[in-house]
């Protein structure tokens, strides 16, 4: 059965292996051994309600208890720095001698963003991508939100890759980022990963960028995402999230935003005060959230809601209240 627990220290192994079989690579979870053991344990913290700004990570694991896919929630967005994005804006340029009036798509360095909940660091073992483990690990993380209301922002971003070549490389970045840091985008990306966005403000220029300036490949990638990302992005969709004006100071992927008790799955969320063994009258594909913190775990079951309670003929020893969602694929 799979089901979905916070990581632990003693992950960090599968979660290595996880993070170098995927194709696409995490900016927000550097696949280095030292950075990842930092990154659980202060995950742990943040579990534990020791540490408010500390990235939760979450692993979906299958009954023998082995590690297929990772997910995390930032719950302020940039936590002690800053959270930076390229916003999408027009400046008009216009003369009046030459009756001339052009408006010019410009990107501005900014940090708007900052302080919203982010939804990152998602990564599904290939062959689960099509299947209800997606849902699982997707959703399970608005679960955790919803059990821990207080703990959130009022609003969710959500970064998603953006189009790189079969090198891994950004032509935007190549346009952009590489003329003022020096690096290629994967290096670039990789230390912006280990130091954080400060970075990006140190070297990138604060002045608009016009958008005719860049090549044209580089201008096609703009708001843009990577066909690996193309599920999430609609289920997000699903969800009520809207694309934004911001993209990614990196590879210039599309960022979309929404308020957390808008989403679809907390408009559908039903309490449960308990969980019982039974032969389910109607059994319909559910996700079963129970405890708290460290404590957490989302669990796919078949069931039926009757009244407060969740009758369930998939086999369960955890009997604890809880929240139930119904399961849609999208």
């Amino acid at each position: 059965m799979w089901h979905i627990k916070p990581l632990t220290a003693a992950d960090l192994g599968a979660l290595e292996a996880l993070l170098h079989a995927n194709p696409l690579r995490l900016s927000t979870l550097p696949a280095v051994r030292d950075q990842l053991a930092e990154r659980i344990a202060a995950a742990e913290q943040g579990f534990a309600g020791l540490d408010g700004e500390a990235t939760l990570l979450f692993g979906l694991r299958d009954h023998e208890d082995s590690l297929l896919g990772v997910a995390g929630i930032q719950p302020y967005a940039g936590g002690d720095e800053p959270f930076y994005s390229y916003r999408i804006d027009e400046l008009v340029h216009a003369s009046r001698h030459l009756g001339i009036n052009q408006r010019q798509s410009v990107l501005y360095l900014s940090h708007e963003l900052t302080g919203l909940t982010s939804l990152c660091s998602f990564s599904l073992t290939p062959s689960l991508r099509d299947s209800q483990a997606f849902e699982l690990l997707s959703r399970s993380r608005l679960l955790y939100i919803a059990s821990h209301r207080h703990a959130f922002a009022d609003e969710l971003v959500v970064e998603i890759q953006g189009i790189w070549d079969n090198e891994g490389q950004s032509e935007f970045w190549k346009n952009v980022g590489e003329l003022f840091f020096g690096l290629d985008f994967i290096t670039a990306d990789h230390q912006c990963a280990l130091h954080g966005k400060t970075v990006i403000a140190e070297l990138l220029p604060p002045y608009p960028i016009y958008q005719t300036l860049l090549s044209a490949a580089a201008q096609q990638a703009i708001a843009r995402h990577h066909p690996g990302a193309e599920r999430t992005v609609r289920w997000l969709e699903h969800e009520g999230l809207y694309k934004t004006r911001f993209v990614d100071p990196f590879d210039a992927g599309p960022t979309y935003r929404g308020r957390v008790d808008d989403l679809a799955s907390l408009q559908s969320l039903c309490s449960v005060t308990s969980v019982q063994q039974g032969q389910p009258t109607r059994s319909t594909p559910l996700l079963l959230a129970q405890g708290t913190g460290s404590d957490f775990v989302c669990r796919l079951v078949q069931g039926d809601l009757q009244a407060d309670s969740l009758i369930t003929d998939t086999d369960l020893t955890d009997t604890r209240p809880g929240l139930v969602l119904p399961l849609e694929t999208h």
